[in-house]
C-alpha cells in the first residue's frame, strides 16, 4: 500500500476542495442577490429600481459572512485535534481509569509501533454508548484519537484494535488534517442556512412572528445551497478515504475479524432506537467518524459508504451483522488473561551511575560509582503507568524536564534542582532516579510522551518549560548533538514552531534542500563519531554517500564543523517544506549510511533520527523502528 502517494492525493484534495468551496460562495452570494432583488420587488413594487449599490453591498455582506465564519471557526481549529475531541464532549485519557481504559492506552501504544506514527494524544468520549471513534490533528505532534464509551464496553480487544489501526491510517494518509479543514468550510457554508433559521423561528412576547419571516425564509432558501453543498463535499471527501483506511487497519493488525467485527457490531446497531453520538456537534464531524448514519441511505449525501459494501471488501463475501452487548470487565475482554495489563520494560540498572556507565548519555565520560548507595529503583519501571499517571500540572513539568538531564551531570542536575521547590525535594529525587533507570529506548519514548501531555498546558506554561529546559542543557557549558535534537523536539511538539496551516508548503524537493541535507548529514556523523579525530572525514564521505543516494549535486569541499543550534534550525524548517513522497527516501539514505558504517550506531543516534522523524512529519523507517519494539 503506498501510503505516501496517498498522503499527496490527500493534499490535492484539498486544493480541489478549497476551489470547490469557493465557487460554492459564489454561486450562495448571486442566488442571494436574486432573492434579495426579489423581496425587494415585492415589498416595494417595480415602480422603483433598485437602490444605489443594492447588489454591491449584498455581495460584500453575503461573502464576509461565509469567509468571516470559515475564518472564524479555523481560528479555533488551530488548537489541533485536542479542540475536536473537546468539542464533543471528550475526556483526555491521562490515567486510566479502568481496564478497559488501560487496554486501549495500551492498544494505541502498539498501533503507534506497527505504523511508525508517534502515539497521539487519547480522549474517551463517555457520555456515548454508540461504537464510534475518529481522528483529529493538522500533523502528527497535535493529532489526537477519541473512542467512545460503547467502543470500549463492546469491542473485543482485537475488533478495538482494528478501530485504532483505522483512526491511525487517517493520521497518516493525511486525512485528518484534510477533515480539519473541511469543518471549517462546511460551518461557513451553513451559516447563511443558520441565519435565516433563527430569523423565521423569530417571535415576540405574543408569540407572533416577526416581520423578518420572509427574509427569514430567503435566507434559508439560499443557505440551502451552502448546506447540500458542504454535505456533498464532506460526502465526496469522505467516502474512498475510509475503503483506504479499512485497507489499512487489516494491514497494520494482520487481522480482518479486527476492524471487520468492530463494523459488523455498528451494523447490528443500525436500529431507530440504536445510541448515537450525543454531542450537539455531532453532525459537524460527521465525516470523521468511524461509521456516521447521517444520510446513511441518502446516496449521494452520505458521508460513509455503505457498512455492508466496507464489510464485504474486508472479508471478501457479505458477513451478517453482530449483536453488540456490554462486555463483562471482570473478566477478561479480550480472551487473554493478562492482556490489559501494561507492557513493562526491563531495567538492568540500579541507579545512576550504572546507567551512565552503559553508555547513556550521548557521549559524555562516564561517571564513576558513587560512594553513596543509589535510591532503591524496582526491577522493572512500567514507565507507561509512573509518567503518564503523572499530576498535571505539578510533578509534569519536573517530569518532563528530568529526561532532559544526563546521567552523572551534576551541572544539569543542580539546574534541574534549582527549579523546583526544595520542600518536595525527596519526592523529585525518586522521580529523577526512576527517569534514569530507564533503558535508553524507553528514555525516548517517555520524552516524547511527556511532551505530548505538556501540549496540552498553556502557553505561558510552554513557553516556561521551554526556558526551563534551556537552562538545563546549558548548565554544563556545552550543548551535545542530540541535547539539540531534543530541544528542536520540544519546540515542535509543544507548538512553539508551528507551521502556517491556511497554505500547503511541503513542495520543496531534494535537490532544493541539499544544503539542509548536507548540515543534517554532518550533525549525524559528528554525533556518531563523537567528536572524535576522524569526525570530519567521516562527515566528507557520508555527504558524498547522501549525495550520490539521492542524486545530489556534490557538496563544497569546504571544512566540515558541528553545525550550531541555529543552522539545524534552519535546516530543518527547510526539511520540513520536502515533499511528502520524499522524506522516507531521504530518511532511508541516512539510515543506510550507519548501517554500512563499520561502527555500530549507538541508541543516542538512533534516538536523534526518531527526533528528525517527528520533526519533519513522517513515519519511521523500519531500520529506525527496529530499535523501539
Amino acid at each position: 500500500m503506498r501510503f505516501r502517494e496517498h498522503q499527496d492525493q490527500a493534499r490535492a484534495a484539498t486544493r480541489r476542495l478549497l476551489l470547490l468551496f469557493l465557487l460554492t460562495v459564489l454561486l450562495t452570494v448571486v442566488a442571494l442577490n436574486g432573492v434579495l432583488a426579489l423581496l425587494w420587488k415585492l415589498q416595494v413594487g417595480g415602480a422603483f429600481g433598485f437602490p444605489r449599490w443594492f447588489f454591491e453591498t449584498n455581495t460584500v455582506v453575503a461573502a464576509a459572512f461565509i469567509l468571516g465564519g470559515s475564518w472564524l471557526e479555523a481560528l479555533q481549529l488551530r488548537k489541533g485535534g485536542a479542540h475536536v475531541a473537546q468539542m464533543v464532549g471528550g475526556r483526555e485519557l491521562l490515567v486510566a481509569g479502568d481496564e478497559r481504559e488501560r487496554r486501549l492506552r495500551n492498544t494505541v501504544e502498539e498501533i503507534a509501533i506497527a505504523s511508525g506514527l508517534r502515539a497521539p494524544r487519547i480522549f474517551v468520549l463517555p457520555r456515548d454508548d454508540s461504537i464510534n471513534a475518529f481522528a483529529a490533528g493538522w500533523e502528527q505532534q497535535d493529532s489526537v484519537i477519541a473512542v467512545t464509551r460503547g467502543a470500549l464496553e463492546r469491542l473485543t480487544r482485537d475488533e478495538l484494535q482494528g478501530v485504532v489501526a483505522h483512526e491511525f491510517s487517517h493520521i497518516l494518509h493525511g486525512d485528518a488534517r484534510l477533515n480539519m479543514r473541511l469543518i471549517g468550510h462546511v460551518w461557513g457554508l451553513q451559516l447563511l442556512f443558520m441565519l435565516g433559521r433563527d430569523l423565521f423561528d423569530m417571535t415576540d412576547a405574543r408569540g407572533r412572528r416577526s416581520v423578518f419571516v420572509l427574509l427569514g425564509l430567503g435566507l434559508m432558501a439560499v443557505g440551502s445551497i451552502g448546506w447540500l453543498a458542504g454535505r456533498l463535499l464532506k460526502a465526496a471527501v469522505s467516502r474512498q478515504r475510509e475503503f483506504l483506511a479499512d485497507a489499512a487497519a487489516v494491514q497494520f493488525t494482520r487481522l480482518p475479524s479486527g476492524i471487520g467485527g468492530a463494523l459488523r457490531k455498528i451494523a447490528g446497531q443500525a436500529t431507530p432506537d440504536a445510541p448515537r453520538v450525543r454531542s450537539s456537534r455531532a453532525e459537524a464531524i460527521s465525516h470523521m467518524l468511524l461509521a456516521s448514519d447521517i444520510f446513511i441511505g441518502g446516496g449521494a449525501l452520505a458521508t460513509h459508504p455503505p457498512l455492508s459494501e466496507r464489510i464485504r471488501r474486508i472479508f471478501g463475501r457479505p458477513m451478517p451483522a453482530l449483536p453488540s452487548p456490554v462486555l463483562a470487565q471482570s473478566a477478561p475482554v479480550d480472551g487473554a488473561a493478562d492482556i490489559g495489563a501494561p507492557i513493562p520494560w526491563s531495567v538492568s540498572t540500579p541507579g545512576v551511575s550504572a546507567v551512565a556507565a552503559n553508555g547513556f548519555g550521548d557521549g559524555d565520560t562516564p561517571a564513576p560509582p558513587s560512594a553513596q548507595p543509589e535510591p532503591a529503583v524496582p526491577a522493572q519501571v512500567n514507565w507507561i503507568d509512573d509518567f503518564l499517571q503523572i499530576a498535571l500540572p505539578f510533578d509534569l513539568t519536573p517530569a518532563t524536564l528530568a529526561f532532559l538531564v544526563r546521567a552523572g551531570n551534576e551541572a544539569e542536575l543542580q539546574a534541574w534542582h534549582g527549579l523546583f521547590d526544595e520542600l518536595q525535594l525527596p519526592r523529585r529525587e525518586r522521580l529523577m532516579a526512576q527517569v534514569q533507570a530507564l533503558a535508553p529506548a524507553a528514555h525516548q519514548l517517555g520524552l516524547e510522551r511527556l511532551l505530548t501531555r505538556c501540549s496540552a498546558l498553556p502557553m505561558a506554561e510552554r513557553k516556561t518549560l521551554r526556558h526551563q529546559a534551556h537552562r538545563i542543557v546549558l548548565a554544563d557549558g556545552r550543548l551535545s548533538l542530540l541535547e539539540l535534537w531534543r530541544c528542536l523536539l520540544l519546540d515542535h511538539v509543544l507548538g512553539l514552531a508551528r507551521e502556517s496551516m491556511l497554505r500547503e508548503t511541503h513542495v520543496l524537493t531534494l535537490e532544493s534542500c541539499a544544503a539542509a541535507i548536507h548540515v543534517v548529514t554532518t550533525a549525524l556523523a559528528w554525533q556518531h563519531r563523537d567528536g572524535s579525530g576522524d569526525a570530519q572525514t567521516v562527515a566528507h564521505q557520508w555527504r558524498d554517500a547522501i549525495s550520490a543516494a539521492l542524486g545530489l549535486a556534490p557538496p563544497a569541499p569546504a571544512g566540515v564543523t558541528p553545525p550550531s543550534l541555529g543552522a539545524l534550525t534552519a535546516a530543518m524548517r527547510q526539511l520540513a517544506q520536502l515533499a511528502p513522497m520524499r522524506r522516507p527516501q531521504l530518511l532511508k539514505a541516512w539510515c543506510a549510511l550507519l548501517l554500512a558504517d563499520p561502527l555500530p550506531a549507538a541508541q543516542p543516534l538512533w534516538n536523534s533520527l526518531r527526533c528528525i522523524c517527528l520533526l519533519i512529519d513522517t513515519p519511521l523507517p523500519p531500520e529506525v523502528q527496529a530499535r523501539y519494539i
